[in-house]
C-alpha cells in the first residue's frame, strides 16, 4: 500500500512539473524576434503580461502589447480616418466607452478582433507627421491597472505615453491620430518631455509600429472631442511604437536624415 502511495505521489509531482505556471505574469511575445524599441527589459516586464489586468479588455490589451507585427506599410492620417469610417459601417464592431458611445449601438472593448484584423490590425505601419503634444498616461488595465492588487507601482515608468500626431504644425488635435509608447521594453530616454521638445522644434517625425484599433473610445465628432475621450479623428493608432525617429535636418523627403529619438538633440 505504501509503495502505491509513493508511486502516486511521484506521478502527481511529474504532472505538476509538466503543467504551465498558473497566473504567469512575465511579458512574453508569440514571435521569436519581437520588435522591441530597446533590448533592455523594464521593471514592468516581469510583473505584467501581455493581457494586462485581463477581464473584458484582455484581447484588446493583447493587441496593444503586440511587438510581432510585420509588413512595414506606409500609412497616412487620411487613410487612418478612412479606416475609421470602415469600422463605423460595420455594425458588428463595438466601440466607445460604457457611458458615451454615440456612433455605435454597444460600447467597446471589441473582444472579437477578427473584423479589425481584416481591416489591418496587426500590420506594421510607418506614419510620418508632426507631434502636436505628448502626454503621460496614468494607470490602465493594459499595464495591470492600479490599487493594492496591482503588481506594479502606480508610476509614470509603468504607464503609456500618449502622443498626438498631425499632418502639419498648427493643426487641431481632432484632425490627428494617436501613437503610443508603451512601458514594456521602452528606452529610458523616451519621455513626454523629450517628445514635446520635438513638437516645440516643429520637426517631422516618423513612427513605426503596429496598426491597432482602440475600441474603448470614440473619435472626435464634427471636430469636437467626446467627453472623456482623447481628441483624434480616428481610433486607429500606431500602438505600440517600435521605432520613433526625428528628421534632424531639412524635411527628410528623400528618406534620409532620420535619427532615432534617443539620439536626437535640439
Amino acid at each position: 500500500m505504501m509503495r502505491n502511495w509513493g508511486l502516486l505521489a511521484r506521478s502527481i509531482l511529474f504532472v505538476l512539473i509538466a503543467l504551465p505556471a498558473v497566473g504567469q505574469t512575465t511579458f512574453q511575445q508569440s514571435c521569436p524576434n519581437p520588435s522591441y524599441p530597446s533590448a533592455q527589459p523594464t521593471a514592468i516586464d516581469p510583473e505584467c503580461s501581455v493581457d494586462g489586468k485581463g477581464g473584458a479588455e484582455a484581447k484588446q490589451n493583447e493587441a496593444k502589447n503586440n511587438f510581432c507585427a510585420s509588413g512595414s506599410e506606409v500609412i497616412t492620417i487620411a487613410q487612418m480616418a478612412d479606416l475609421q469610417k470602415s469600422v463605423e459601417q460595420n455594425k458588428d464592431i463595438p466601440f466607445g466607452n460604457s457611458d458615451l458611445h454615440p456612433l455605435t449601438s454597444s460600447p467597446g472593448p471589441a473582444t472579437d478582433r477578427s473584423p479589425l484584423q481584416k481591416l489591418g490590425e496587426g500590420k506594421e505601419v510607418i506614419l510620418t507627421g508632426f507631434v502636436k503634444v505628448a502626454r503621460q498616461e496614468g494607470a490602465e488595465s493594459v499595464n495591470c491597472g492600479k490599487g493594492p492588487s496591482s503588481p506594479v507601482p502606480d508610476q509614470p515608468e509603468n504607464h503609456d505615453i500618449h502622443i498626438s500626431i498631425v499632418t502639419t504644425t498648427g493643426k487641431a488635435e481632432c484632425s490627428g491620430v494617436v501613437v503610443e509608447m508603451i512601458p514594456h521594453y521602452r528606452p529610458t530616454t523616451w519621455t513626454p518631455d523629450l517628445v514635446n521638445q520635438v513638437a516645440k522644434a516643429q520637426r517631422p517625425v516618423r513612427v513605426t509600429g503596429q496598426l491597432m484599433f482602440d475600441s474603448s473610445h470614440t473619435p472626435c465628432i464634427s471636430g469636437k472631442a467626446v467627453k472623456g475621450d482623447p481628441a483624434r479623428v480616428s481610433l486607429w493608432e500606431v500602438h505600440p511604437i517600435y521605432k520613433f525617429e526625428v528628421c534632424g535636418q531639412g524635411n527628410c523627403t528623400s528618406n534620409t536624415g532620420w535619427v532615432p529619438l534617443e539620439e536626437w538633440k535640439q
